[in-house]
């Protein structure tokens, strides 16, 4: 393709499609609505099976090639796969790239391969899990001088609850914002060098969550990052981020890594408090009898 032609060429493949309709012939069109029609799946397949499924020879493909501006099939491949990269951080477009890579491979063992994945996960996100950045979240969350503020995202939350509740029971001193950021200036009131944040913040990232972050560390809180990339945006604001691979083998994003990660930082923090959760897991049990009439 011609620099000239590289500059003209619309943001996406279906945009050339829509802008190319008007001078299509009968054959090529067959193979555009194909296209469409199983968009961008069809057009990551090899192009002799793109023909077939298409009904058009490999000539009106190569035709339509041209038409919208590449010089040859993998060009458009090319231009396919940047489209799902760019897509990738909402869940249409990880459907879409799940179903592409998955279109052909029926026979496929997909629940080995679902677990292969998260174990893979799971290895990868302990191996190269900041050690300093994990002891200095755990001593954090172990000082009982210190608040407790937990938050986290549309479906980040239920983590954050996971760690409310046991900390709860380990330390006290710790709430959960809650997912409804019109109330968090209330809970922000107190917010200073004796709280900590911990937040929950994965792609595609909260702004509301970015906000209270920096918010926080800018009052002198410690802010404790639990998240997918070290590029996060919340990270700047962090004194300690903790990685987890949220990758998976479908169509959404696995939240098990971060998950372990935060079991794990619940373990360290009870190992650190040692004599006052071994005080409080006592007291809990004797309320536990009472209230419920357990032995």
């Amino acid at each position: 393709m011609a620099d000239g032609e590289a500059g003209r060429r619309p943001r996406t493949v279906a945009e050339a499609l829509r802008e190319i309709d008007g001078g299509l012939t009968p054959q090529e069109r067959r193979a555009a609505d194909h296209l469409r029609e199983h968009y961008p799946v069809a057009g990551l397949a090899p192009m002799a099976r793109f023909a077939r499924g298409a009904g058009a020879s490999s000539q009106t493909v190569l035709r339509l090639l041209a038409k919208l501006g590449f010089a040859a099939w993998r060009d458009l491949q090319d231009q396919l796969k940047a489209e799902l990269a760019g897509e990738r951080a909402s869940p249409l477009g990880r459907w879409t790239a799940h179903r592409a890579t998955t279109a052909h491979a029926e026979g496929d063992d997909r629940l080995a391969a679902f677990g292969a994945k998260l174990a893979e996960n799971l290895a990868g996100t302990f191996a190269g899990l900041d050690r300093a950045a994990f002891e200095t979240a755990a001593k954090r969350l172990s000082d009982p001088r210190r608040r407790v503020l937990v938050v986290g995202g549309r479906f980040s939350q239920a983590l954050a609850r996971l760690l409310v509740r046991h900390l709860e029971i380990v330390r006290g001193g710790v709430e959960e914002v809650g997912s409804l950021s019109a109330t968090w200036p209330d809970r922000l009131i107190d917010v200073g060098r004796r709280t900590v944040v911990v937040a929950y913040d994965v792609r595609r990232y909260q702004p509301d969550v970015v906000r209270l972050c920096a918010f926080a560390a800018e009052r002198g809180a410690s802010v404790i990052l639990l998240t997918d990339a070290a590029d996060a945006p919340a990270a700047a604001s962090a004194e300690a981020t903790l990685i987890g691979a949220t990758e998976s083998a479908g169509a959404w994003d696995s939240f098990t890594s971060l998950m372990a990660v935060t079991e794990a930082l619940v373990a360290r923090v009870t190992e650190l408090m040692s004599h006052e959760a071994a005080e409080r897991l006592g007291r809990v049990e004797q309320i536990r009898a009472k209230m419920l009439g357990e032995d």
